[in-house]
This record gives C-alpha cells, sequence and structure tokens, in this order.
C-alpha cells in the first residue's frame, strides 16, 4: 500500500501520563471507540492499560467483543443505548451498559433476569440532548435498577455539548449535573463522570468536584476538535500521534489554460508542474479539500489542485524551471521527484487541525475516516515503552 498512517504509541504513552496527572484524583477512562479513533483500538488499548487506566469505552458492542478476543480484560463501558437482543453479549462479556431511558431500563431489567449481571452507567441528558434520563426522572431510574436483582448502578453520568466552545452552556450543564449528585444524596452512585477531554483541559478545576472519573478520548491522541481547544491542548504539552503520507506517482507541466481533475474546476493561470499523488476519497481523504487542503513534499507545502479523486489527488507544484524533465525546482524547494514522500497530515506537512479547518470539518473526522486500505504502522519510543 502506498498511503500509510503512522501512529506514534509513544505519543499516546505521553499523552495518557498527562492527563492523568491533570485529572487526579479522578481516574481516566480511556476512550477507543472507532479503532481509537483511526489510531488501532488493540495497540492503543494495551498501552493504556500499560499505563495504569483501568476501564475503557467504546461506542458499539462489536467493538468491546473485538477488545475482548484481542484480550482485553479491564471494564470496558459501551456508550451507545443499546438494543434489548444485545444484551446476552454485554452480560456475557461483563461490558458496562449505558442506561439512557426508561425502555433501555425495563430491557436490563430482563435481560439480568435471563443472562445474568448487568453493570451500569446511567446517563443524564444536561442539554446534549441526544441520549439520557431528564435530571428530574433520574431518582426514579435509580430506585428501579437497584431494586432489580443483577443489576448494578455503576456510575452516574453526563456529557457536556460545548467543553471545546462556550465554556458558558458548559458551565451551564455543570451545574445542574452537580445539583443533581448533590439531591440524590446517598442514591448517587459512587463513580460520577461528566468531563470530557476537553472539559479536563479548558474546566480543569470545575469538573474536579463532580467528577471521580474522566472521560479521554481525542485529546489521548492529541486531536483537538475546535480551535478554540488547540492552544490549551498544546500547552499542556498534548503530542499528535498521528501521521499520514502517501507519495508522488506521476508528474507532468500543463499549460496556461489547461485544467487539473474533474469538472475543470482548477485551470492552471499559467504553465504550472502538476505532481499526482496516490491518495483520495477511497482512502478517507476529504473531497472538500479540493483546491483548499496543502500537501507537504520535500519540506514545503503545495495547495490541492483540482478535485480529490477517489484514489488521486494532483498538488500545484509551482512553475517550472528550466531542468531536466522530473528534477524541476519549484520555488527552490530542491528536486521532487516520482517516489517521493507526500505527507498529508503531521510532521512535514500541514498540521492536522489546519488540514481540517481547510475541509470544513474537525481532526477527529480525518483520523476517524480513514479507510481499511490505508496502511497502519506503529511505533512506540517512549521511556518506559516495549
Amino acid at each position: 500500500m502506498v498511503i500509510r498512517a503512522d501512529i506514534d504509541l509513544g505519543a499516546i504513552r505521553h499523552n495518557a501520563r498527562t492527563l492523568a496527572r491533570l485529572a487526579a484524583p479522578a481516574a481516566l477512562l480511556g476512550v477507543v471507540k472507532a479503532d481509537a479513533y483511526g489510531h488501532g483500538a488493540e495497540q492503543v488499548a494495551n498501552v493504556l492499560v500499560e499505563e495504569g487506566v483501568q476501564q475503557l469505552a467504546v461506542a458499539t458492542v462489536g467493538e468491546a467483543v473485538q477488545l475482548r478476543e484481542a484480550g482485553v480484560t479491564v471494564p470496558i463501558l459501551v456508550f451507545a443505548a443499546p438494543l434489548a437482543e444485545s444484551l446476552a453479549a454485554y452480560a456475557r462479556l461483563e461490558l458496562g451498559v449505558t442506561v439512557s431511558s426508561p425502555e433501555v431500563a425495563e430491557a436490563v431489567v430482563e435481560a439480568a433476569r435471563v443472562h445474568g449481571p448487568l453493570a451500569c452507567h446511567v446517563k443524564v441528558d444536561t442539554g446534549m440532548h441526544r441520549l439520557g434520563f431528564s435530571p428530574e426522572a433520574v431518582p426514579e431510574a435509580l430506585r428501579y435498577l437497584a431494586e432489580a436483582p443483577g443489576v448494578s448502578v455503576d456510575a452516574l453520568w453526563t456529557h457536556l455539548a460545548t467543553a471545546d466552545g462556550d465554556l458558558d452552556y458548559a458551565r451551564e450543564q455543570l451545574r445542574a449535573f452537580s445539583a443533581l449528585v448533590d439531591r440524590l444524596g446517598p442514591l448517587a452512585p459512587l463513580t460520577v463522570h461528566v468531563a470530557n477531554g476537553p472539559a479536563l483541559i479548558r474546566l480543569t478545576h470545575e469538573v474536579a468536584r463532580p467528577s471521580t472519573l474522566i472521560r479521554a478520548g481525542g485529546v489521548l491522541y492529541g486531536l483537538s476538535s475546535s480551535g478554540d481547544l488547540a492552544p490549551e491542548a498544546d500547552a499542556a504539552g498534548l503530542k499528535p500521534a498521528m501521521r499520514l503520507s502517501t507519495r508522488v506517482v506521476h508528474l507532468q507541466t500543463v499549460e496556461a489554460g489547461e485544467s487539473v481533475s474533474y469538472g475543470r474546476a482548477w485551470v492552471a493561470p499559467e504553465a504550472r508542474r502538476i505532481a499526482t499523488l496516490a491518495a483520495g476519497y477511497a482512502d478517507g481523504v476529504p473531497r472538500a479539500l479540493s483546491s483548499s487542503g496543502h500537501v507537504g513534499i520535500g519540506g514545503r507545502l503545495y495547495p490541492i489542485a483540482g478535485r480529490v479523486c477517489m484514489d488521486m489527488l494532483m498538488v500545484d507544484l509551482g512553475p517550472p524551471q528550466a531542468s531536466a524533465p522530473g528534477t524541476e525546482r519549484p520555488h527552490g524547494s530542491g528536486a521532487i521527484r516520482v517516489g517521493d514522500e507526500a505527507v498529508l497530515f503531521g510532521p512535514g506537512g500541514p498540521d492536522i487541525l489546519r488540514q481540517a479547518d481547510a475541509a470544513g470539518t474537525i481532526s477527529y473526522d480525518l483520523t476517524c475516516g480513514l479507510a481499511p486500505r490505508v496502511a497502519r504502522t506503529w511505533r512506540d519510543g517512549a521511556p518506559g515503552g516495549p
């Protein structure tokens, strides 16, 4: 495979240690859903467990099955609301159930009777309006579950909608959750979790009181979900863990007025050298980067020319220089030849947040969207790593 993602497990170790220090005395819950945001769930889970993370989270039962089959034994919480027919697998694999509605609560009680014990994390909707009981409905739900044979209520949790953006709204949610925990008194579980990674970084002291567990997702991988979060994540010392690269497979000169790629969306204003790269939207390179993203070749950034194709994209290297074919030196950057590395994001290329901004999306989308045909390589050079 030409296009590949290089994943630095040492950076993930570093980030886990950094976040654990920020979270203390709360514990970290390592979020490895979506194949650990594209970084490899099995590899990342093993690193996190080695670093002392004692609980993981995924989005689906299928993701949890993958980890159990890989030998991961620590508790795993599944974020999604379960369908009744999936609860037998929760019991068999000892997975944490997100209970977010009366219907799920009833299904859990019945499944525990038939299939065996189930551990629940009861979710509260404090303003995300995606999953969760209203705060007013929580006491009744907790009593109902606590009275059911084979059901344990292990945690109470909520999710902040704007921890990477409008902190005023995030603080409103924090206050609502804290007030609920206070009202519940002894009915509240010992474990409560409200903060995700952005909240830990931006509201470190404010999330400390209501949280005994911190959910660390994108920040574990050095990813920022917004421009508001990025400088604070950098200040905390978090390191991006993925670099995406491919190779130059063709070089040519187009003349003024000639177009590149589908739809003639990019037309050369003058003679230009064009490099074709082996990467396209079937690999997970957003088509939205057409004529807006950049690629690093030889330590310089060059703009994408025209539409990103399914399997290839083209880059504008600038005006040709008088030299041997295939060895032109655009902008004095040095020779660019077929076979040269081209970096789509990471060291030697654009920062992933910049590339995501150019595509009108977030960095999570770029790493999670990588296709199975993209080769992954892992290295672990951190102190304490294998």
